[in-house]
């Protein structure tokens, strides 16, 4: 069965057993940039795995399709790993929950880090903003700076227990789910100066995120970056060791 709408999926999925719920997520999830043409990305959830190929085989995926359908399961979805895959259904729009609320309690936890992460995230993701803000700084290299900004994203939202959001969405997370100390209209206009190489614009960055970190307890990160620490504040110039 192919074709559908989704006014007609939403009433399979309310007549089928095998289905518990079923969530909207992408631009019309987030109510995101949403126009007449916009397509409808939705995850239907299963009730088990074993369900899974005759499900698929009937409502396969179709990229470029009106409704765009995946499945999932319960299960896998409260065991998801991958910040990426997290992310694709943090603030989603739970239409249908069979399961007395447990599906929409197990969405709006993906917009957090998988539990008990988050301090290898902030160590992975700090280390590697920082490793990249030194390559471009000393070596004034642009694409450096520019592969900075996805790891010092990664570490904001992580220090905040939350995964990264993709890049288009980024303006709208920060206005609608805002961080502590990172105002858009601060951190936007930073971000683009630093993806043009700004030195200034990239010691601001880091002076930013470097109070931050050691507050939550990451301060043995960026020590291990001495003696250019004071260099990376833009206090005085680079010296080799």
């Amino acid at each position: 069965m192919t074709g559908l709408s989704f006014e007609e999926l939403l009433e399979v999925a309310g007549a089928r057993d095998e289905i518990v719920g079923l969530y909207v997520f992408g631009s019309r999830g987030r109510d995101f940039m949403v126009d007449e043409h916009s397509d409808w990305d939705v995850c239907v959830v299963l009730a088990d795995g074993d369900v899974r190929d005759a499900f698929d085989r009937e409502f396969p995926y179709a990229h470029g399709a009106q409704v765009e359908i995946v499945s999932t399961t319960l299960d896998e979805l409260r065991n998801v790993s991958s910040e990426h895959s997290r992310y694709a259904a943090a603030h989603a729009e739970v239409v249908l929950d069979k399961t007395d609320g447990e599906l929409a309690r197990v969405v709006a936890e993906l917009e957090s880090l998988p539990s008990g992460s988050r301090d290898a995230v902030v160590r992975e993701a700090l280390d590697g903003y920082i490793n990249q803000t030194y390559r471009s700084l000393r070596y004034g290299t642009r694409l450096d700076a520019v592969e900075a900004i996805p790891y010092a994203l990664r570490t904001i939202f992580a220090l905040a227990d939350r995964v990264r959001p993709y890049n288009k969405y980024l303006e709208w997370e920060l206005r609608h789910h805002p961080l502590d100390d990172w105002a858009p209209e601060e951190l936007l206009p930073l971000l683009d100066r630093v993806l043009i190489g700004e030195p200034a614009a990239q010691h601001d960055l880091f002076n930013r995120i470097e109070p931050q970190a050691r507050t939550a307890g990451f301060g043995d990160v960026i020590d291990s970056w001495e003696p250019d620490v004071a260099w990376l504040r833009g206090n005085g110039g680079y010296r080799d060791p």
